[in-house]
């Protein structure tokens, strides 16, 4: 029996899964005392239900009073019982983190400008990302939950969550909070137990997202189709909306949110803690619907105004010279009874907390592609107000601050098809942040053959075997890229590379495009110039993007070809000429010349008037800020326009920025500002140099200041995430 029992675990070990299949698993539910005397057998019927799928899942009921307490306890079980997850239910301390905008998306507010509250980002990413280190700054001197941290230079400088989590916190005080609690728990507690695969979605586009671009908007039936191909097998299984396919598309929506077969649904939009934004107001139809939504305009500007200081009667003077119109557009602008029609009118353009605590939304996972929807340093916010109804949503993502268009809100999605949870997946695809609201071990049920691999496997040969069996699902074939990405696999980019031009699938092409850049090797290069002619528009998108990063002008002819086949493509259109103002603008301008001699256009004069207007602006970005860094009569703007470099890192002024950073003359506040700014130029083709420059600083200036080695300490890292 001894010798038949070691047979068996050689033959497991040898299969890449043993080790992994026999090692420890857990799950930690955190929760404040006062919660866990309130809501006990409601959490012990949780817990249980996670055991009883196969995850042993404890109870750490206390008095947590800083970040630290949690997260020295989450990496202690973490050695010692394998954790894979947390949730953290009630009050538990919010890590409010500060020099880590580079983690996120689009959130670059001035952190020295505005309050702390403001300017930092509410992040469980310092729980469940071992590799980060923090700094201590302060706990907040009125919400005494809030605890500020910064960054340091030494941390490491990419997210790679060790674990997933999950926020579970009531939006009402005392024992109406502990109700809402008690009956999630109950109503997460019945959807473990239910048989429910992933074949209903539903996906919404707001008016602002994607510039309202029809050739943005169109690829995602594609991209879902790959990814949860149940849902496209009948026509109720998935639906996509657009804000303007109905004058009132807030009813629509309502009633899309009332059905109880809904597993996902996506919103596209715009968003603050208390409301998705839809829509604009409806279109007019007549000469007289255009006046009255010129008049609402009016008295909407007025109000706004009014609001921040300025004087009625002034305000409306000059709106009247400004706009050529009389002062019956203003009429009823303080009105109560106008106010409170117009305040009715508004809120059809969007759906507020009160209309979800009215739907109480049944769609199991909400996904919230929209800023501040998922802002849990707020007592009441979107995403915590669809979860606690009593309808079926159990788990939400959402973000704490603000996010960028134009990022992908569906990478490796189709994990959640093949039976994987909300947390698993999300644990993958993480920015500072994103984090999911509700239950992270929520999951739906695993297609009927659905292959599983083993998330916690370290063998390259498994993921390799993974990333070829062509009987997967694409997405797990693309996760398969992903764990040899974090497992340093040795030609990962020539692999990276031919998968990019073998892959018949869109979602697996831009994980490709997404990985590629850490790679210093030049294919990086070689997929962009192809990822321009991608049936994919938001490959197509970024790649154009991308270009501009990099920097290299041997991009310049594939830009202008792109733009005189995808012209009427509004995302594309914009990246280009973003792009181009960090490169040969002149280069540019002569091909776009020849092109446009050849093409066969209706008004060749007019759509050339265009491209130069458009190639003169995007030179004079470039201009402008490099006269902001060297001409002396351009000071007052130097702050400005070095903060600006996080968004346009023009690799062409990484020599003039590292001499005004070795100047010893220059500003310690301004040095440390454009230390923090070349951070940015991670796809820059010159990012050695950046490398090697701030390290001589690091090691020739004496005495340097301990803010500023912090900051070029942070910078050399991050690039060198890149260089591999």
């Amino acid at each position: 029996m001894r010798r038949f029992f070691l047979l068996i675990l050689a033959l497991l070990l040898c299969s890449g899964l043993g080790a992994q299949q026999i090692a420890q698993r857990s799950f930690a539910i955190f929760v404040d005392k006062a919660t866990a005397q309130a809501c006990r057998a409601e959490l012990e019927a949780y817990r249980d239900v996670i055991t009883a799928e196969g995850l042993p899942a404890e109870i750490l009921a206390g008095d947590w009073n800083t970040p630290e307490q949690v997260r020295d306890r989450i990496r202690q079980l973490y050695r010692d019982k394998g954790l894979e997850g947390a949730v953290f239910v009630g009050d538990i301390p919010v890590a409010m983190v500060r020099g880590a905008q580079h983690f996120t998306s689009a959130f670059k507010m001035d952190q020295q400008q505005f309050p702390m509250f403001d300017s930092s980002v509410p992040s469980d990413r310092f729980y469940d990302d071992f590799g980060l280190k923090f700094r201590f700054i302060a706990q907040d001197s009125t919400r005494h939950d809030l605890f500020y941290y910064w960054l340091t230079g030494d941390s490491a400088q990419r997210i790679h969550s060790d674990i997933y989590t999950g926020r579970i916190r009531a939006t009402l005080p005392g024992e109406e909070g502990f109700a809402q609690i008690r009956a999630y728990l109950k109503k997460a507690v019945a959807a473990h137990k239910e048989n429910n695969p992933l074949d209903r979605v539903v996906s919404y586009t707001g008016e602002g997202s994607f510039s309202n671009s029809l050739s943005a908007w169109k690829d995602e039936s594609i991209t879902l189709r790959e990814q949860m191909p149940a849902a496209f097998r009948d026509a109720d299984g998935a639906k996509f909306y657009m804000f303007y396919m109905y004058p009132d598309i807030k009813d629509v929506l309502a009633r899309e949110l009332a059905r109880k077969d809904v597993d996902l649904m996506f919103f596209h939009e715009h968003g603050t803690p208390d409301r998705q934004w839809l829509t604009h107001a409806p279109d007019p139809e007549s000469e007289d619907e255009m006046y009255q939504a010129g008049k609402l305009a009016a008295r909407q500007l007025l109000r706004r105004n009014v609001r921040y200081g300025s004087d009625p009667k002034a305000t409306m003077e000059k709106n009247i010279r400004q706009y050529g119109i009389d002062s019956t557009w203003f009429a009823g602008w303080d009105d109560p009874a106008v106010v409170a029609q117009d305040s009715i009118d508004d809120l059809k353009t969007g759906i507020v907390l009160e209309d979800v605590r009215k739907y109480n939304p049944n769609p199991r996972f909400v996904i919230f592609d929209a800023c501040y929807n998922g802002d849990f340093r707020e007592q009441d916010f979107i995403a915590a107000e669809y979860i606690l109804g009593s309808g079926r949503t159990i788990a939400c993502l959402g973000n704490s601050v603000n996010v960028l268009q134009d990022k992908s809100s569906s990478d490796l999605l189709g994990m959640l098809a093949e039976g994987y949870s909300v947390g698993q997946w999300a644990q993958q695809v993480h920015i500072l942040e994103s984090h999911v609201i509700g239950d992270p071990t929520f999951r739906f049920t695993a297609t009927d053959g659905a292959a599983g691999v083993d998330l916690r496997n370290k063998d390259t040969a498994y993921w390799l075997s993974v990333l070829r069996n062509e009987a997967l699902p694409a997405d797990l074939q693309s996760l398969a890229l992903y764990k040899l990405f974090d497992l340093k696999y040795d030609g990962l980019s020539d692999l990276l590379r031919d998968t990019y031009f073998s892959s018949p699938y869109y979602t697996q092409r831009l994980q490709c495009l997404h990985l590629l850049p850490f790679y210093n090797d030049g294919n990086y290069a070689t997929v962009l110039k192809a990822a321009l002619e991608d049936p994919y528009e938001f490959i197509r998108r970024k790649a154009v993007y991308y270009m501009g990063k990099v920097g290299r002008n041997d991009f310049v002819p594939y830009i202008v070809r792109l733009y005189m086949a995808d012209w009427l493509s509004e995302r594309i259109v914009f990246n280009v000429w973003q792009s181009l103002s960090h490169l040969d603008t002149g280069l540019a301008g002569d091909l776009f010349d020849d092109a446009i001699e050849k093409a066969d256009l209706y008004d060749s004069e007019a759509f050339h008037k265009n491209v130069q207007a458009n190639l003169n602006s995007a030179r004079n970005m470039y201009v402008s800020s490099l006269r902001a860094m060297t001409d002396p009569d351009y000071k007052r703007y130097k702050k400005s326009f070095t903060q600006s470099l996080r968004n346009n890192p023009y690799p062409a002024l990484v020599p003039d920025a590292l001499r005004k950073l070795s100047d010893t003359s220059e500003d310690l506040q301004y040095r440390i500002l454009l230390a923090e700014a070349m951070g940015w130029f991670v796809r820059a083709w010159n990012r050695a140099d950046i490398i090697a420059g701030c390290e001589k600083i690091l090691a020739t200036e004496p005495g340097i200041d301990p803010a500023l080695a912090d900051e070029l300490t942070k910078t050399i890292n991050r690039l060198k995430e890149y260089m591999r």
